[in-house]
């Protein structure tokens, strides 16, 4: 990432802490491990192929053709974040047990792993939650033009059926118009990248490997694909907007900032 945020400074001063004080023997060692990303690890080999067919909340009977997901970065945090009404900031408060900063593409419907291209770091602490970072470059960016999802299918319910596709980004296009005028830190677009908290529990060991699961069907959860206007009379092709209207846009982007049931981080030594 083009900038050293809060987070990976928090980080940083807390990987130096580790070091003056590491005995070698017990926790708060430094850690180097790789990191992968991969769609659910339920699915059979050739799912990337012939695609991921499921139900959503809506009745529509779906297959995927193509889901692939931008990670911008990772991070594990050995606190969970207290709920209530402070200003949300661009990070949590607590410590950071381990961070991916380098981000890349992933084949949601593939549960082959698929390597980050560099390498993460942290500490040998307990962590409880984590964060997947939906970003293309810097979290407090206010314009973002990446593509942090790409969707393609097939859709039938009844005698309905379709093609779709859609791409989401996240910048100015999601930001918060509602603002109280009193707290207008409120609800920053950096919260709009950030799918926190995702309960965990891991504690990083050196020479091991973080796997970032992430669930496709989740994104479609409550849908309605049929409030999508045809790209023409003459074609059964629907494109999903990016953007907040109509309904069935604006779930598909909250489905893909749900921290239940969509991504799961997993350990393996």
């Amino acid at each position: 990432m083009a900038k050293l945020t809060t987070r990976v400074v928090a980080l940083a001063v807390a990987l130096a802490g580790a070091a003056s004080a590491c005995t070698g023997t017990t926790g708060s060692e430094i850690v180097s491990f790789e990191a992968f990303a991969s769609g659910p690890a339920d699915l059979p080999p050739d799912t990337a192929t012939r695609g991921l067919s499921f139900t959503n909340g809506s009745g529509w009977s779906i297959t995927l053709t193509r889901a692939r997901l931008h990670i911008g970065a990772v991070y594990l945090n050995r606190s969970a974040p207290i709920s209530g009404g402070q200003e949300r900031q661009c990070f949590l408060p607590g410590i950071y047990v381990a961070q991916v900063t380098t981000g890349m593409d992933v084949d949601a419907l593939s549960p082959a792993l698929q390597r980050f291209p560099a390498p993460g770091s942290g500490t040998a602490d307990h962590a409880v939650t984590g964060e997947v970072w939906l970003t293309g470059g810097r979290i407090d960016e206010p314009e973002d033009r990446r593509t942090i999802a790409d969707v393609a299918g097939t859709a039938t319910r009844g005698g309905e059926s379709m093609r779709f596709e859609g791409t989401v980004t996240i910048g100015t296009n999601r930001k918060n118009r509602d603002v109280d005028p009193a707290r207008p830190g409120a609800k920053p677009l950096c919260a709009e990248r950030i799918v926190s908290p995702i309960a965990t529990s891991i504690t990083p060991t050196n020479g091991g490997a973080l796997v970032v699961r992430v669930d496709p069907r989740a994104w479609f959860a409550n849908v309605d694909l049929g409030e999508l206007e045809p790209v023409s009379s003459e074609s059964d092709l629907r494109r999903i907007p990016d953007e907040a209207e109509p309904p069935a846009a604006d779930n598909l982007y909250r489905g893909l900032r749900g921290a239940t049931g969509v991504y799961r981080f997993e350990w393996i030594d």
